[in-house]
């Protein structure tokens, strides 16, 4: 598979509302899952058809509901925002469930998933 987006149309895309972060002109991870989540989100929106204004809109809702948190790193606050909203926007085209649909009751890195047999582990007796 071929993704053909560029920074330049994401950019357009999100416009000044929502603008990636950027430290002289290049983009800023602090961290490697943020450089990840921009990744998913370039792949899940081009593979399905999705726009990049469609994010804008939830990624500015995000934001909004977030707030200001001066003590948070900008980007880390940026991309935990778009994390939220590219799941929200992916549930709302049934393509995944968001954190709220998930059991929550869980202990620390417990998950359903642990307790079902992977196709591609082998079963140990």
């Amino acid at each position: 598979m071929t993704v053909n987006t560029r920074l330049t149309d994401v950019d357009a895309a999100l416009g000044s509302d929502v603008p990636l972060p950027r430290d002289n002109g290049e983009l800023v991870f602090e961290e490697p899952w943020q450089g990840r989540v921009l990744g998913m989100g370039v792949v899940m929106l081009e593979r399905l058809g999705l726009s990049w204004a469609d994010l804008r809109l939830y990624l500015a809702e995000t934001i909004r509901r977030h707030g200001y948190d001066p003590a948070e790193p900008a980007a880390t606050a940026y991309y935990a925002a778009f994390l939220d909203a590219l799941e929200a926007l992916l549930a709302e085209h049934g393509v995944a469930g968001t954190r709220d649909d998930r059991d929550l009751d869980e202990g620390p890195g417990l998950s359903n998933a642990e307790e079902r047999p992977h196709p591609h582990r082998s079963q140990v007796t």
